[in-house]
């Protein structure tokens, strides 16, 4: 018996045999599904496991309607698989490239409540829309799922009244270093995290929405104050460095790239790399023109020899962009 007929026929002997004897655990078979999607669409935990262990991976998607394993688990309604797979790396919010739907909205459709539960426990997100522009609550409101529904708008009351606890950041996006300062002094832990609820905010630190917004002085303050500066911040996972260089703050970067002496915090990921696109704070510095942030970290020790995953180091880019000026500080450094 092959892998996936053990699967099919619930026989965790014969698929642990079929392991050992090599079967590959992330074959795709006839249909595009992996051994994983068809043990998860059948609500196997102990299978799931067994794969799991052997290797199979989490994110291959089948190649007709764009589903994972993750949606598969969420069709079977069985919530321990579900959440085994998120304990594996599953993506949440992974929407299916043909209908648009996340697990969560799949969990929606199928009526599986102790599903929606797990994810929004787990922070699934409520503010996606599919291709046909509807959100898990307006599936449920749709379907008159009177349980879920509150389950959902209970989700989001939590979110809303989360955010308004975070006093810190209320103040650093107000740019009110006075009251920074007296919520920092009161015991405001320094780097709280906003929700991922669906704007521009998701997962900021304070430190990272200062460093964005070009708030030099509550910069130091935070760092000061023992603010983490190596901290990764928003969906894009860069580091304050980034979000300072994006969008020019030149002072910004003075201040985080200053010695560990000037700030009394750990000293900034320079060189870190973004993991979408491979950017560092120099790439992104130079990708919309701001000559005096490159400058400024150039003069802070920027490497000038990393690429992104295009390929390009700054100096590229910047010829690729047409900013000839700025390629030839970047020229003039590389010969320095």
């Amino acid at each position: 018996m092959n892998l996936e007929a053990s699967i099919r026929a619930a026989d965790l002997p014969a698929a642990i045999d079929s392991l050992r004897s090599g079967a590959d655990v992330n074959r795709v078979g006839p249909e595009g599904l992996t051994p994983l999607m068809i043990a998860a669409s059948l609500g196997q935990l102990q299978m799931v496991e067994l794969l799991l262990t052997a290797g199979a991976t989490v994110h291959v998607i089948e190649p007709r309607m764009g589903s994972t394993a993750l949606h598969k688990a969420v069709q079977s309604g069985n919530s321990d698989v579900v959440g085994l797979l998120l304990d594996h790396g599953s993506f949440i919010d992974q929407q299916s490239p043909v209908l648009g739907n996340t697990p969560l909205m799949d969990a929606v459709l199928n009526k599986h409540e102790e599903v929606v539960r797990l994810l929004l426990e787990r922070g699934a997100r409520t503010t996606i829309r599919n291709h046909w522009q509807q959100t898990a609550l307006d599936l449920a409101h749709d379907d008159h799922l009177d349980a879920i529904t509150r389950l959902i708008e209970a989700r989001n009351v939590t979110d809303a009244d989360h955010i308004g606890t975070l006093t810190l950041i209320a103040a650093v996006k107000a740019g009110d270093t006075s009251e920074v300062e007296r919520l920092i002094a009161a015991g405001a832990p320094l780097n709280q995290r906003t929700p991922i609820v669906g704007n521009f905010d998701d997962d900021y630190t304070p430190l990272g929405l200062a460093s964005r917004e070009g708030h030099t002085d509550i910069v130091r303050v935070l760092l000061d104050a023992g603010a983490d500066p190596r901290r990764v911040v928003g969906l894009m996972r860069g580091t304050p460095v980034h979000e300072a260089s994006y969008f020019g703050h030149a002072d910004v970067i003075r201040v985080l790239t200053a010695n560990l002496e000037t700030t009394g915090a750990p000293a900034a990921e320079i060189d870190a790399q973004g993991p979408y696109n491979g950017l560092t704070a120099l790439h992104d510095a130079v990708w919309h023109g701001h000559v005096d942030a490159a400058r400024t970290l150039i003069d802070a020790g920027a490497r000038l020899d990393l690429r992104t995953h295009a390929g390009l180091t700054p100096r590229e880019l910047a010829l690729v962009y047409g900013y000839d000026g700025l390629a030839k500080i970047l020229s003039e450094a590389e010969r320095n």
